[in-house]
């Protein structure tokens, strides 16, 4: 649905080939921690977790993709320069001396300007811990105004989420070893988060710990989240209908806006800065505890593909003024293609058609039904990753997408009727030509090879793919 074009020259071709890894995902509230001793950030809209985040900068797999797929946004400014690296402060002595600097940082990077205060409070583990569960330090129920500590719900789920059949059918097409291991990993906790940024009251909340230059980066990146939702009210959208597809390419823009005022943090780091950061990275790595199996790759890819892309689409328009970030956040992209599109074009994805519909396979006489949904280009994308034996997670050049004629898909799962123990996938893929289902049949051999015998891949019609598979439930 695109056409292809050169290779973005602001990324270094290292950078482009580099994956995704990054950490579980916890659905039920939205909120997405970092692996054990790495960082995350979350984001609480309208009382509930609806725009919940994460942010890959640190942790056992390092840096993370979004340390290795960063933009150039922004100029070095002595304001950025002076803050990283001031050290032997907790976050409470830190604040009213880094706050109004970061705040002044934020806004000039987004050019807007703050209409109201942010409060930012450091919390000590406990009463974070319980701020994030939405009570009080001692487990009781939150406030009935709604603010910090009110019931959290859920948002729309995404394509991490393993409700409604998904965990099911990516186990069928061999992307996670079973739906057991990608629904634990989705459903992991969030101990690691260090911050997020609640709607609800335009809070910023940290994990009260030692001012570091990781935690700088997290409160730039959550300042941003509120300088956003004061332009654009981010929680209007959330009792809107979407499918997982379209929530997913959501949150890549709001991330995407946070990640590139972050990068102009980043960017404006004098050497000695950037030498701290580095430090803190590893310190924080090495705090990580032994993995303890539960870290799932593809769980890894999903939830954090709106943090290691979602700022090249944001970065495309923000070159037309802050009114355009503006216009995004309002009317934000509606599939993975469309994030995708912004790697090789970054105008690309604002032009590019939301996914066709596309009528979901039947399920088989005598099979339970188990969900229906879609892939997008994103998850087609990683399907010939299968088998690949790359470490630490699928690893693909984002420039180097499956196809650019994806116009919609749909899949339906269901029980083997013969082995309850095993769950099966039917996907139907929509192309806008003939020559453009051949292309991608010839691309998905390598996937069906890997799958010996458990995954196939046919022609159907003259525009059309099928695709399907069997796994361990």
């Amino acid at each position: 649905m695109r056409a292809t074009t050169p290779e973005d020259p602001r990324l270094p071709d290292d950078d482009r080939a580099a994956g995704v890894a990054a950490s579980p995902v916890a659905p039920r509230r939205r909120v997405w921690p970092l692996v054990a001793g790495g960082l995350g950030v979350g984001l609480v809209l309208g009382g509930c977790t609806g725009l919940g985040v994460g942010l890959v900068v640190g942790g056992s797999a390092g840096a993370g993709l979004a340390a290795e797929l960063r933009g150039t946004a922004g100029a070095p400014t002595e304001e950025g320069a002076a803050g990283a690296g001031a050290g032997g402060r907790t976050v409470a002595e830190a604040l009213p001396d880094e706050l109004p600097r970061l705040r002044e940082l934020v806004a000039r990077e987004r050019g807007v300007a703050w209409r109201e205060e942010v409060p930012v409070e450091a919390l000590d583990d406990a009463a974070f811990a319980a701020a994030l569960e939405g009570t009080d330090a001692g487990g009781e129920g939150a406030d009935a105004d709604g603010g910090t500590g009110g019931e959290l719900v859920d948002g729309p789920p995404g394509l991490d989420d393993p409700g409604g059949g998904r965990a099911e059918a990516y186990a069928a097409l061999g992307l996670t070893p079973s739906a057991a291991a990608f629904r634990a990993a989705a459903e992991a906790g969030d101990a690691d988060v260090v911050g997020f940024y609640d709607g609800t009251d335009g809070s910023v909340l940290l994990r009260g710990q030692e001012w570091t230059p990781l935690v700088e980066r997290v409160l730039v990146h959550e300042l941003t989240h509120a300088l956003d939702d004061q332009q654009v009210d981010l929680d209007a959208r959330l009792d809107a209908p979407r499918t997982p597809e379209q929530w997913t390419a959501e949150v890549a823009v709001v991330e995407g806006s946070a990640e590139r005022v972050a990068w102009a943090w980043y960017d404006a780091l004098d050497a000695d800065g950037r030498a701290a950061y580095d430090a803190a990275l590893e310190a924080d790595a090495a705090q990580a505890p032994p993995d303890d199996g539960a870290r799932d790759p593809l769980a890894d890819a999903l939830a954090f593909f709106p943090y290691d892309y979602g700022y090249l689409p944001v970065e495309a328009v923000a070159e037309e003024g802050p009114e355009a970030v503006d216009a995004l956040l309002a009317a934000p992209l509606t599939t993975t293609e469309q994030v995708l599109a912004a790697v090789p074009d970054p105008g690309a994805a604002t032009g590019l058609e939301p996914a066709a519909a596309v009528e979901a396979p039947p399920v088989p006489d005598g099979a339970e039904a188990l969900g229906t949904g879609g892939l997008g280009l994103l998850g087609l994308t990683l399907l010939p990753l299968v088998g690949t034996g790359e470490e630490g997670g699928y690893a693909f050049d984002p420039a180097d997408v499956v196809t650019d004629a994806w116009t919609g898909d749909a899949w339906t799962a269901w029980t083997d009727p013969d082995d309850p123990a095993r769950v099966c996938v039917a996907v139907r893929v929509l192309l806008d030509e003939a020559a453009g289902r051949d292309a991608l049949l010839a691309g998905l051999g390598p996937w069906a090879d890997a799958r010996a015998g458990q995954g196939e891949v046919v022609a159907s019609g003259e525009r059309g793919l099928e695709l399907s598979g069997c796994g361990d439930a």
